[in-house]
């Protein structure tokens, strides 16, 4: 048998794989919070792709590893999706389903392009973490159980969908609620006091106005929901109400400049008050990080120039930065298609993103050893 036929069965086998791997995952449907019966199914791939150990952790993330060394770097990708659950078609080399995109097209090709490395690097030395997270879509209980746990690997590589480009940073978020009251009065007269709806209304343009820029440098504002009295049917000013703002925190803003922008909004409307439910601090990663440099590298081996993103949104990214400064995210697949009913990606995507990873893994430890 030649090279080449021998490389070609070799590219076929990973093709049947990615495809297989990739159909049955998108057929267990895995919404945040039942993520089970697909963490059941990638154990057992991870198990025939021949990493060393296999297991999950209390949270529930299927943790797979190859080798024994003190440096390592860990593949982390997400394998919950949003609610909403898609036929899985096929389409030639094309797979639709819920997930495709987010995030299992990338995780399979993490798990993929991890097993590629085995054979490239001392495992004496290094040791390699594929990791399929639960609950990124939600309350991210995955990545808070490896921080809880102390996870300290010496990089970190995110699979988002990324079209290939290399992300150095998400936007942050912070979720406000706001509520306002006032004295109730008969709605044929002037108000005693400016409605509580009025005054909603009014903090709500103020806060659209000033953060309505979708730039991932800058914060956006989205009203996620509003009410104002319980019926229509007394004639009298609502007393009360409330809204529910989410704010993107752009990389180059602070929660705490929000804050303090919402604290000196708010003293010009009496019985108004506000309080934050939720938030995660936005990131932005350097260039030159060691992670960074290894991915870049990656790609270019792959006959393709990087290119440098921010991203609009969250991710565990922000998360686990906390774990190591050393982190990025890559990932194969069309971010626009994320949360769509169109997700959709090939196993050529996934196979040129497992290449990546490996290299990525390849050129890492190369780096940290020099």
């Amino acid at each position: 048998m030649t090279l080449i036929m021998w490389w070609r069965l070799l590219e076929n086998a990973l093709k049947s794989l990615a495809l297989e791997m990739l159909v049955d995952l998108l057929k267990a449907y895995s919404p945040s919070g039942h993520e089970e019966k697909a963490i059941k199914i990638l154990h057992g791939y991870a198990s025939i792709l021949g990493f060393d150990k296999v297991y999950t952790d209390d949270a529930g993330n299927l943790i797979a590893e190859l080798g024994y060394g003190e440096k390592s770097i860990a593949l982390v990708g997400h394998i919950d999706t949003i609610p909403g659950e898609l036929p899985v078609i096929i389409n030639n080399d094309a797979v639709t389903g819920r997930g495709a995109v987010d995030a299992k097209g990338p995780l399979i090709a993490m798990f993929i392009g991890a097993s590629l490395a085995k054979k490239h690097i001392d495992l004496d030395k290094f040791r390699v973490y594929a990791i399929a997270v639960i609950g990124e879509e939600g309350d991210s209980k995955g990545a808070r159980e490896l921080i809880k746990k102390g996870f300290k690997p010496s990089g970190i590589i995110i699979g988002e969908p990324s079209n290939n480009s290399i992300v150095l940073g998400y936007r942050g978020s912070m979720k406000v609620r706001i509520k306002c009251s006032s004295s109730p009065s008969h709605a044929s007269s002037p108000p005693l006091e400016s409605p509580a709806c009025d005054k909603l209304i009014d903090l709500w343009i103020k806060i659209r106005e000033k953060y309505s820029i979708f730039e991932a440098e800058l914060t956006t504002a989205t009203l996620l929901f509003m009410q104002c009295g319980d019926s229509a049917g007394y004639t009298i000013y609502p007393h009360e109400g409330s809204m529910y703002i989410d704010f993107r925190v752009g990389i180059n803003d602070t929660i705490k400049s929000i804050d303090e922008y919402l604290k000196s909004l708010i003293t010009h409307y009496s019985k108004c008050y506000y309080d934050v439910s939720d938030y995660t601090q936005p990131i932005k990663t350097s260039v030159n990080n060691t992670i960074v440099r290894a991915l870049t590298r990656a790609i270019i081996m792959e006959g393709k120039r990087p290119r440098f993103v921010y991203k609009l949104g969250t991710s565990d990214m922000n998360l686990l930065y906390s774990c190591t400064s050393n982190i990025v995210a890559y990932g194969p697949g069309k971010s626009e298609l994320s949360h769509t009913d169109k997700e959709e990606i090939t196993v050529e995507e996934i196979l040129y993103g497992a290449k990546v990873y490996r290299n990525a893994i390849k050129e890492f430890f190369k780096l940290i050893s020099s």
